[in-house]
């Protein structure tokens, strides 16, 4: 295989760690690169219980992903805890792309206009109590045209798009293109919101595969590469 970077979207609620586990070993890349920094990773491979979230908006966004895990039968994370697994027994070099999460969420809440902090807060209330039909439909408009959808969140509340997606984008995507400078080939597992940012940010100075969500789901995946 000729590319150099493979970018994976995942999602933090599904199970789809199987396939990440295979991914790995069919490709059998120089690095994994996860969509984590180094304490949240750390967090994941060693949780603490009742450990004091950061501030009020990352504890409500915790809670979120984890009723919707729960009804999915997983765990907040279990892709990346896959994939770093995977990459440790192979002898696999993990690399963590993102931004520190606490730095980015106590950005974002002091972001966010006291009238739209109320919006959310009240969106948020009943996120928690979503049903598997909703996640699922949403899921599928977003993947029909993934870029209208965000565009969409930003016309709503503008400062997630821009703190959550666009600037983690950029930094991302300046992370990999510099690691790429070091690993012949590198596996990146992000979100599949990030996909497409990235895409246009890397452009046509690496060769990319594309991996979706919807290809791990669906475990149609090795038809790409």
């Amino acid at each position: 295989m000729e590319e150099k970077l493979v970018l994976v979207g995942v999602g933090h609620v599904f199970d789809i760690s199987t396939q990440i586990k295979e991914i790995i070993d069919t490709i059998d890349p120089d690095a994994v690169a996860l969509e984590l920094d180094k304490n949240r990773l750390q967090f994941l491979l060693s949780p603490v219980k009742n450990k004091k979230s950061p501030n009020f908006l990352y504890f409500i966004l915790s809670k979120i992903q984890e009723k919707i895990a729960k009804k999915y039968g997983v765990t907040t994370g279990s892709e990346m805890l896959s994939a770093a697994a995977m990459a440790k027994d192979k002898g696999i070099d993990i690399l963590c792309i993102d931004k520190d999460a606490r730095v980015v969420i106590e950005k974002l809440w002091k972001a966010i206009p006291l009238k739209r902090k109320i919006l959310f807060l009240v969106g948020s209330l009943s996120s928690i109590f979503v049903s598997k039909r909703k996640v699922e439909k949403e899921l599928s408009s977003f993947e029909e045209e993934p870029e209208f959808y965000l565009d969409q969140v930003g016309g709503y509340f503008p400062e997630f798009k821009k703190i959550l997606i666009d600037e983690r984008n950029e930094f991302m995507c300046n992370k990999l293109i510099d690691y790429l400078n070091k690993y012949n080939t590198i596996v990146a597992f992000v979100g599949e919101g990030h996909i497409a940012g990235l895409q246009k940010l890397i452009g046509d100075r690496v060769p990319i595969t594309v991996i979706h969500l919807q290809n791990l789901r669906e475990n149609n995946w090795r038809d790409i590469i």
